[in-house]
């Protein structure tokens, strides 16, 4: 890996790769992270320092995901709402009674009203 990018739009992506947020660093993030200035949301992103480290000379590997396998970005409540959906309706053992529940709500609730006040 020579480079990576914070949350690119469509169009200034450099490839179809993502990370998946899970890392294993070398101590030299900490030295990286203290020299960091804060970027986006005025935090000091990981992703710079990172960055830093990689055009310092140091070494990224990535994993790419397996064709069947999937991501799921969880960056926000409704796609966190999202992903949690697709694994709890997967799940052998309340996949089912889930189903069955949203499909009760769903037409149960007409025009938008979930019946929670």
């Amino acid at each position: 890996m020579a480079d990576l990018v914070e949350k690119p739009s469509v169009d200034e992506a450099p490839s179809q790769l993502a990370v998946a947020a899970r890392y294993v660093l070398s101590p030299r993030i900490f030295d990286a992270l203290a020299s960091t200035e804060p970027g986006k949301g005025g935090e000091i992103q990981l992703t710079d320092a990172i960055r830093r480290v990689l055009a310092d000379g140091g070494r990224g590997i990535g994993i790419r995901l397996q064709s069947s396998e999937r991501r799921f970005d969880i960056g926000n409540f409704g796609s966190y709402f999202r992903a949690f959906t697709e694994f709890a309706l997967a799940d052998p053992r309340y996949g089912d009674e889930l189903r069955a529940f949203v499909r009760e709500r769903i037409d149960s609730a007409g025009d938008g009203d979930a019946g929670c006040s």
